[in-house]
């Protein structure tokens, strides 16, 4: 009679090795589960945050300083002939002009110059009381000569070189009981010395082409004649 077959040795034997197998792959399978998550941290990329700098926000506007508009355009610029004439500077001027111990007065306007002389002896000691100047003095100053042409002639011109701005000079000279007197554009001038005043840039030039072949007493009696007024 044969033993049942679960008492056979033989049979235990391959149970025991089936169940050590069956033991062995779920260990591996553990393993491997365990695995996994740590392999998984591993490759997740690590994300560091950071923090954008702050965008300053001024807490005013910047003040701007607003720009002024002219009222008008110009439409061309300005030459120094059209700059009106500086009162100061002709005066300072004149104050050292031939003959300025008897100059009265001396008028600017915008592009005018007008020189007055005292009327007489008297009226030039009663506004400067003081002076040493005898009336013999300025008899002699006025009659020498052609002395009042000179100044007529010669001063004007002057001031129309000095003043490029300058668009009329008169000058009134009153002596003897009779007053000489002349009344000047600037364009009669330079027709009569035949030069345009604004190429006068230098005394040289002014030697050359005013003083020097104009300023004698032949052209000054052409000058007297042409523009000296007598009354």
């Amino acid at each position: 009679m044969k033993k049942p077959f679960y008492k056979n040795w033989l049979f235990w034997a391959i149970i025991i090795i089936v169940g050590g197998i069956i033991g062995l792959t779920t260990n591996d399978k553990d393993t491997v589960d365990q695995a996994e998550p740590a392999a998984t941290e591993k490759a997740q990329p690590t994300v560091v945050e950071t923090t954008p700098e702050p965008t300053t926000i001024p807490t005013e506007a910047p003040t701007v300083k607003p720009t002024i508009q002219p009222t008008t355009a110009p439409t061309q610029a300005i030459s120094a002939d059209q700059v009106p004439l500086s009162k100061d500077e002709v005066l300072a001027y004149t104050a050292n002009l031939t003959g300025k111990t008897f100059i009265k007065e001396v008028k600017v306007g915008t592009d005018s110059i007008s020189v007055i002389f005292f009327k007489n002896f008297k009226e030039y000691k009663d506004a400067n009381p003081n002076s040493g100047i005898k009336n013999e003095d300025y008899v002699n100053y006025f009659a020498t000569g052609d002395q009042i042409n000179k100044l007529l002639m010669q001063e004007t011109s002057r001031l129309f070189k000095q003043f490029p701005g300058t668009a009329t000079v008169d000058m009134t000279i009153p002596y003897d009981g009779k007053t000489y007197s002349v009344d000047l554009t600037k364009g009669a001038v330079e027709s009569f010395y035949n030069v345009d005043f604004s190429t006068l840039t230098s005394n040289e030039i002014w030697r050359e082409k005013i003083s020097g072949p104009h300023f004698n007493k032949g052209d000054r009696q052409k000058f007297v004649e042409k523009f000296v007024t007598v009354k």
